[in-house]
């Protein structure tokens, strides 16, 4: 939560210039036929400048904003009075305006910093009782009276006593292991356990050095103050300069949601006019001349273009909650935002549907065994060799012929959703209106309809809506043309009672090839025509909402708008809970590029097989102690301590007598910081992350002494390059996030080693060395940060393998199968939405009581989860693949393409829901129209009809668990086989699915359900197959084999057995039979 001050309104040239197709603007480009002027030199390097960095003035804004905050902690320390209060610690004001984030979004900064200064004071507290027990254990040993040494502000330094090193080591075994188990189970908390971690090393680290409670209080108050002002430095940038509220954030979404589906819609055509001279069913092949081969490049461009609409979702999905509980002034609420949202999905899903077109082509041919290899675009019918390639270039010429007589409706529905999108920017003022055209431009123009932004374009569109959906009937006749069937003009007015002329293949039988062939083709022009009719008509209720808005007033005043209660609630509630709505806002050890999502109560609860439920008061107490042992045997226990042991380590060395000096004069407690950025829970054993971190380390020496030697010196000089030098690691930390850890560590070393050179130069060498540490000059002391960076990176990575490695092929994996888990949750709530809307039971979908609100609901939460780790889990097979491998190559190959597979079934799972929804709409109703004959006897039929299977659950569980695991596959274990729903209504009502039905607003939902149920279960059949070659397979199986056979004896289990009437030996064994 937050307070913002502006209008959430952004500038609409900043959106959509980053939004932008690179070639809508290309120099000397036609478009609609017309030469576009050349393009200026100063938009052409604008146009470069974005496409090589992505930088654009936000962004810009943003790595200011990041950059100043530690550079205004630096540059403070000229001022004597600033010099004085932190003294040597004064350092640690900049590394805490780096960690604080002050880049990020306000409501997003306010909820982290609430967390740090709470952290903060937290292990403050802490420290202060283990300095008690250190200055304690010290008393006791050796008395009050203890010789010292200080100088002015510095940390007091005594004899060295063993007591006090044992007790401060105790102590900070213990935070960090603690800190970092919290951290593990709650990765929300991921920034506050740094920055408490940085605290509890330094803190211990100096606690045996102290005589007294006194001077102890003194350094932990330095302490605190030093991390609170570097909290504070970065809350008045965050605030105040270039502020950047989360509605911003979000409506810049929504900009480039809104872009991005036109852009998707625009491709979609694209690839539909392609088909009019490309085969269908080959995929789209470059030769090694770069010369199109085969297939439709379009499809390529149209799947593209719907993956970065699918990242943009799931990102809307996580800044969403964000804004809905700012405080802000703006137009729109938090229940208006999360609507607008909501309706962006629906229109989405359509168009997922339409991009999976080439995937379902490649899947009849596939079927059909059509080499995929060749084209058969320009290829006669008479060049056919045998019957296949004849059915083959017979299907590809009636495909020319089909969409080249649905170009023109296709055309027009396309230009009108384009358009009502286009009016719903500008009723959402994001985007400029258009100017308004008088009656004369209006008749000049020769287009009296209203432009998207006029009064009246709401009406024009759906009439222009209900026109593609008339001419569905036209479509329908055209097919019926290509294929001989001859209707009369009027047949669909009344085709219960017309005639119609057959042709010969339709009195074969309904198994027969040339009918199976026909009806998919039937099926997948109706599918075409659905999903755009249906994406058209979710637009519409879209411009109708958006109108209702501006109709109440809510765009032309602003005002304050305040969260709710209830909001609020569950703000503070998602601060203990698993499934906080921050789980991706304070993360920055994303190297390993995963994602923290909850997966829900019954991932991790299981039924324990050795112990009944507790039913008395010892049973329970005794669940309690081996709650105690299950936690220090869990995960997050384990990296807790494997912190916890790097961390000792190093600080070891400053707790023995011989070497406590060569600690503090080195500095190695900064090693010991390294560790706890470094390792994290999400990220595994890794060559190519240690040599990242230790080439940006060395990279950001090299910097430190550009910054300083390149001006001499001078204090103004050494500044500036360092508020610039700082810019690199916070675009690594924007722009590639998987390498966040590299683009923290560099601003640190930076600031370590310039802010402790200009404190050297304010405080003076003397008060400088006053802690113990010795003063070197900036290149003896860059080259030493260098080494106990890269010492506590070593140890980082050596405790990551030891004493077994947690690899991030390990990692993968087992996200892999947890998004396996999702899968299967999402399959379940589809079938059952399925379930009940074929048989009616879906109820008021408004009624938040009613069967339908809540599977929608449980629907669309389950399926931003799985579009949120399948993105993490591409983004992180990308990156494995260039890990240098120890032993076996890892397969790279295998994973992406079960999660490419894995996102196709998903898609195909939301088609199959979407379809579904059609029958419940229909059933609403109440004109005779739509409640036709047919629709109450497809109904009845499809009553007990399993369209989807819970053996798909079971599937998708089990394949969780192996790969989870690691273990082998039951045998045996298969994808159900498709529903042949249309040969089981063949033969319960042979006329079911006659020509004279195919108009009826359910079959096309029903054509569309089959398309989706049956390309769903041939990706399934993939993802099995490719885990069976990940994890395996059992094998069972025993054949009888000779004993005269040698080859018996390689059979790991054998098992022999003596027949009674033959002297001649068996034995059953695991083998061949011979």
């Amino acid at each position: 939560m937050s307070t913002a001050s502006g209008s959430d309104r952004n500038k609409p040239g900043d959106e959509n210039r980053q939004n932008a197709t690179p070639n809508d603007n290309r120099p000397g480009a036609e478009k609609d036929g017309t030469k576009q002027p050349r393009e200026s030199l100063l938009a052409r390097i604008e146009r470069i400048w974005l496409d090589k960095t992505s930088i654009d003035r936000r962004t810009y804004m943003q790595l200011f904003k990041g950059a100043l905050a530690p550079t205004i902690a630096v540059a403070a320390y000229q001022s004597t009075s600033y010099a004085n209060t932190f003294t040597t610690v004064g350092y640690f004001v900049g590394t805490m305006a780096i960690l604080s984030l002050p880049m990020q979004p306000r409501a997003k900064f306010v909820q982290t910093m609430l967390i740090n200064i709470c952290a903060t004071c937290l292990v403050c507290a802490v420290a202060l009782l283990a300095m008690y027990c250190t200055v304690t254990a010290r008393l006791n040993t050796q008395g009050s009276t203890v010789p010292s040494s200080a100088a002015a502000g510095g940390v007091v330094t005594t004899p060295y006593n063993s007591s006090a090193s044992a007790v401060a080591g105790i102590w900070l075994f213990i935070s960090i292991y603690a800190i970092n188990v919290f951290r593990a189970k709650r990765p929300q908390f991921t920034i506050p356990g740094m920055i408490m971690a940085n605290f509890a090393n330094v803190s211990m680290v100096y606690a045996p050095q102290f005589t007294s409670m006194t001077a102890a209080q003194a350094f932990a108050q330095r302490l605190l103050v030093a991390f609170l002002t570097g909290f504070a430095i970065s809350t008045g940038c965050a605030f105040l300069v270039f502020p950047l509220t989360s509605r911003q954030v979000v409506f810049k979404d929504f900009t480039g949601y809104i872009t991005s589906l036109r852009g998707a819609f625009k491709a979609n055509l694209d690839y539909m006019h392609s088909l009019e001279e490309t085969d269908v069913f080959a995929p789209h092949r470059v030769n090694t001349a770069g010369e199109e081969v085969a297939g439709s490049k379009e499809a390529e461009v149209f799947k593209g273009k719907m993956r970065a609409l699918t990242a943009l979702h799931a990102k809307t999905s996580i800044d969403l909650p964000f804004a809905k509980r700012e405080i802000a002034f703006g137009k729109l609420g938090p229940d208006d935002l999360q609507k607008l949202f909501r309706m962006l999905r629906l229109v989405m899903i359509p168009v997922l549907g339409l991009s999976c077109m080439s995937d379902v082509f490649q899947r009849i041919a596939e079927e059909r065994g059509w080499d995929r290899s060749k084209s058969f675009a320009d290829v006669p019918l008479s060049d056919a060799h045998d019957e296949d390639e004849e059915m083959r270039i017979e299907s590809v010429i009636e495909w020319h012929e089909l969409m080249r007589r649905l170009r023109e409706p296709f055309g027009s529905i396309t230009q009108a959703i384009d358009e009502g999108l286009e009016h719903i920017s500008i009723i959402l003022q994001l985007e400029p209106t258009r100017k308004r055209r008088s009656n004369e431009d209006a008749a000049e123009d020769g287009d009296s309809r209203p432009k998207p932004g006029e009064k009246g374009f709401l009406v024009s569109y759906k009439r222009r809506s209900v026109d593609f959906l008339e001419s569905k009937k036209e479509m329908l006749r055209a097919w019926c043309a290509v294929h001989d069937i001859e209707l009369p003009g009027d047949f669909f007015n009344d085709p219960y009672s017309k005639d119609f002329t057959a042709p010969p293949w339709m009195n074969h039988a309904s198994l027969s090839k040339d009918r199976k062939r026909l009806r998919k083709q039937l099926f997948m022009c109706l599918y075409m025509e659905f999903l755009l009719f249906h994406a058209a008509r979710r637009i519409s209720e879209l411009m109708l909402y958006a109108e209702e808005l501006q109709a109440a007033g809510k765009f032309s005043t602003t005002r304050l708008i305040v969260p709710g209660y209830k909001r609020l609630r569950k703000w503070v509630m998602s601060f203990a809970s698993r499934e906080g709505e921050a789980h991706d806002d304070q993360q920055i050890d994303s190297e390993a590029n995963t994602t923290s999502v909850y997966m829900g109560e019954a991932y991790k609860k299981r039924k324990d097989p050795e112990h009944l439920p507790p039913q008395n008061t010892w049973e329970r107490s005794g669940d309690m102690l081996r709650g105690i042992a299950h936690f220090f045997a869990s995960p997050a226990s384990n990296f807790g301590l494997r912190v916890a042991c790097a961390t000792m380590c190093i600080a070891i060395v400053a707790y023995l007598q011989e070497t406590r000096s060569f600690f503090v004069t080195k500095r190695l407690f900064w090693a010991q910081i390294m560790i706890s950025i470094s390792m994290s829970p999400s990220a595994g054993q890794s060559l190519r992350n240690f040599f990242l971190r230790i080439a940006g380390t060395f990279v950001a020496m090299l910097l430190s002494w550009v910054a300083y030697y390149i001006v001499d010196g001078k204090t103004a000089g050494v500044l500036v390059f360092y508020f610039v030098f700082l810019h690199a690691g916070i675009y690594i930390i924007l722009k590639y996030p998987q390498l966040t850890p590299v683009g923290v560590i560099g601003q640190i070393t930076i600031t370590l080693i310039l802010a402790y050179e200009l404190q050297v130069r304010k405080l003076g060498v003397q008060a400088a060395t006053s802690n113990g540490q010795a003063y070197y000059p900036i290149y003896i002391l860059a080259p030493i940060r260098l080494a106990t960076v890269c010492g506590g990176l070593f140890l980082a990575w050596i405790w990551t393998v030891f004493p077994y490695p947690i690899t991030e092929h390990s990692l993968l994996r087992q996200n892999l199968g947890r998004s396996f888990y999702l899968l299967a949750n999402y399959y379940s709530v589809m079938h059952e939405t399925v379930r009940i809307r074929l048989r009616g039971g879906e109820g008021d979908s408004a009624s938040k009581d009613s069967p339908g609100y809540k599977l929608d609901k449980a629907r669309q939460k389950v399926f931003s989860k799985c579009s949120m780790v399948l993105a993490g889990l591409r983004a992180q097979a990308d990156f494995v693949k260039f890990d240098i491998p120890i032993g076996g190559r890892f397969p790279t190959e295998r994973y992406q393409q079960i999660i490419t597979q894995m996102q196709s079934a998903l898609d195909f799972m939301v088609l199959v829901s979407l379809a579904s929804s059609a029958f419940e709409d229909l059933q609403r109703r109440n004109d005779r129209e739509h409640d036709s004959e047919w629709l109450v006897t497809f109904r009845r039929l499809i009553k007990d009809a399993n369209v989807t299977s819970e053996a798909i659950t079971t599937l998708l569980t089990l394949m969780s668990a192996s790969l989870s695991t690691g273990s082998a596959l039951p045998p045996y274990l298969r994808v159900p086989e498709p529903y042949r729903l249309a040969s089981r209504l063949d033969e319960l009502d042979k006329d079911i699915l006659s020509v004279r039905h195919i108009a009826e607003p359910g079959y096309s939902s029903f054509a569309v359900m089959q398309i989706g149920t049956k390309c769903m279960l041939d990706d399934l059949r993939k993802i099995l197959a490719g885990v069976k070659e990940l994890v395996g397979e059992l094998d069972f199986s025993y054949h009888t084999v000779s004993t005269a056979d040698d080859s018996r004896n390689d059979s790991e289990e054998t098992l022999t057995y003596h027949k009674s009437r033959s002297a001649q030996d068996f034995v059953t064994s695991n083998g061949v039979e011979k």
